[in-house]
């Protein structure tokens, strides 16, 4: 059941971005340069593939928001100046489920997931911490 929800969260990121390919792209460009400066890799207490994606998706759904979508180009700045300056540990939802099973990450009622430096939450339920590896001398990176 586990190898499905890959997909299944893949799918749902898909359908919760305003434009599937202005968000591959921009998800290709970050994803590279996470690569060639050492911050990919979930197993090394840095963000993986999963991670990268929502906080595209994040940066897509906000421009779509203000309606200044824009280019590739414009989300990967924006990507850089939100992420910069968000608050951590301040979580990163795409998507918010209300209706959560017992497993799914919640701060309130487990205080190991308060002590994550850097929640990206995933879409699916039940909505897990994707970054759950990341450090917080990392986030800081």
């Amino acid at each position: 059941l586990r190898s499905l929800n890959g997909y299944r969260a893949t799918c749902e990121i898909l359908q919760l971005v305003p434009s599937v390919e202005k968000f591959r792209l921009t998800l290709r460009v970050i994803k590279l340069w996470a690569r060639r400066n050492g911050l990919y890799g979930n197993m090394l207490g840095f963000l993986g593939g999963a991670s990268w994606a929502i906080l595209v998706a994040k940066v897509c759904q906000l421009a779509g928001i203000e309606g200044n979508l824009g280019s590739c180009v414009n989300l990967v700045h924006r990507f850089f100046y939100t992420f910069a300056n968000w608050n951590w540990p301040e979580p990163v939802y795409i998507k918010k489920v209300d209706a959560q099973p017992y497993p799914a990450w919640n701060p309130a009622m487990n205080h190991y997931d308060r002590e994550h430096a850097m929640p990206i939450i995933t879409s699916s339920v039940p909505q897990m911490n994707s970054a759950v590896n990341v450090t917080k001398t990392n986030c800081q990176l």
